[in-house]
């Protein structure tokens, strides 16, 4: 026996077996009682069989009923996802975010749920990486904005926040000695926190010698926990199980460093101010009240 099923009539047919009512099933379909009854008559008619068994109350699935009903269920199944083989895909606007790995732990999460939730039509694309590699996918086009951390006198714009910078040891280092080389904890090149770190020792003759170079802060601050030298850092960063060398004489007093937003030439969407103010207005909830 061969015969066409209509699916929309399926879908009625399950919705009443699972509620036990024409009414109910009507109510979930958003159809009329009289719609939900004629396409069961439907079924039932093109079947040669009685689907339901009806009651004062209640329909309960007949024997015949039960059979069709898992079968109606994977029929059902079966043409939605043929139907998403072919649905159409509303392409959403991309934004490329860079953002410098201190701000990863703590900022970038809330700067993420609010954009989804102020911006659902806009995909975020977030780029981690270091200030200077950022500055330059900026002018190559490769993102649209970031943030971007540097000494505060080299700064141009007007900063969102200013930051100290300090020295960092594990808990249970010793205290430097000026009469020994200074053992530096370093990211790789090109850093501006390496250059400032050597500079600034280097100004006040203090001879130093790196130990260990990172690629990334995870295994920077993994290093200095374990004692192997000293590190500079911006305090916003994440600094657990670090002890700041802040007021040791024989270090060298850095500069405070500025935070401020970088956008690719020609980005002009219709959005622009609005995605700037809420990652400014996210960073400022975070970081405004911090001893920074």
């Amino acid at each position: 026996m061969r015969v066409n099923l209509d699916i929309q009539s399926l879908r009625s047919f399950i919705k009443v077996g699972e509620t036990k009512s024409f009414t109910r099933a009507a109510e979930a379909l958003s159809l009329t009682q009289p719609a939900i009854s004629q396409q069961i008559k439907r079924l039932e008619d093109l079947l040669g069989v009685e689907l339901f068994a009806r009651e004062k109350r209640k329909v309960l699935l007949t024997l015949e009923g039960e059979k069709l009903f898992s079968h109606a269920k994977d029929i059902v199944v079966c043409n939605d996802k043929v139907g998403c083989l072919f649905e159409k895909v509303e392409k959403r606007e991309t934004i490329i975010v860079g953002m410098p790995e201190h701000f990863c732990e703590r900022v970038l999460p809330k700067i993420i749920s609010s954009m989804a939730t102020h911006f659902p039509a806009i995909q975020m694309v977030v780029k981690v990486a270091r200030s200077g590699l950022l500055l330059d996918a900026v002018s190559e086009g490769k993102i649209d904005l970031c943030l971007v951390m540097d000494e505060l006198k080299k700064m141009h714009e007007r900063p969102w926040h200013t930051l100290s910078v300090r020295w960092f040891a594990g808990d249970r280092a010793d205290v430097i000695d000026k009469s020994y080389d200074v053992p530096l904890a370093l990211f790789k090149p090109p850093c501006g926190f390496r250059s400032l770190a050597i500079r600034s020792l280097e100004e006040c003759g203090i001879k130093w010698h790196c130990v260990y170079e990172s690629e990334d802060l995870m295994s920077l601050r993994s290093a200095v926990q374990a004692g192997v030298g000293i590190t500079l850092l911006p305090f916003v960063a994440q600094v657990s199980g670090l002890k700041s060398l802040e007021g040791i004489s024989s270090l060298p007093v850095l500069p405070r460093f500025a935070v401020v937003p970088k956008e690719r030439a020609g980005w002009n969407p219709v959005y622009r101010r609005e995605v700037l103010e809420l990652i400014r207005s996210v960073w400022i909830s975070e970081y405004a009240n911090a001893s920074l």
